[in-house]
């Protein structure tokens, strides 16, 4: 399976670009589901965070997943909402700046 054997998070995708969205949608729900299903409970949730946050209609899909996992393991996803939120803004912030995190000379730094 090779949903399995990418565990690691892979970046958020152009968010203008809707086919991107999509793709990027359905295969951390899908990875998700199955990284759940085989016990690994926490890149599941991350997975699942993320295809929440880049999800047209948030609210519905919660509602669809919090009929499917067990309560403790929801609560988890709520709590992980945030953190996935947050880095969704960063990876668009990086997309529109391709110059941050790179420092920048300052006036007093030349001579």
């Amino acid at each position: 399976m090779e949903a399995l054997t990418k565990k690691r998070c892979p970046g958020f995708p152009d968010l203008y670009d809707l086919e991107a969205v999509q793709k990027f949608f359905l295969q951390e729900l899908q990875t998700g589901e199955d990284l759940i299903a085989s016990g690994e409970y926490e890149e599941g949730i991350e997975h699942l965070s993320n295809a929440v946050v880049v999800c047209g209609s948030p609210q519905q899909l919660l509602a669809v997943i919090q009929q499917t996992l067990p309560p403790p393991l929801f609560q988890v996803l709520i709590t992980r909402l945030p953190i996935a939120s947050q880095r969704m803004s960063q990876a668009e912030t990086a997309s529109v700046d391709p110059l941050q995190g790179v420092p920048q000379l300052q006036d007093d730094d030349v001579e």
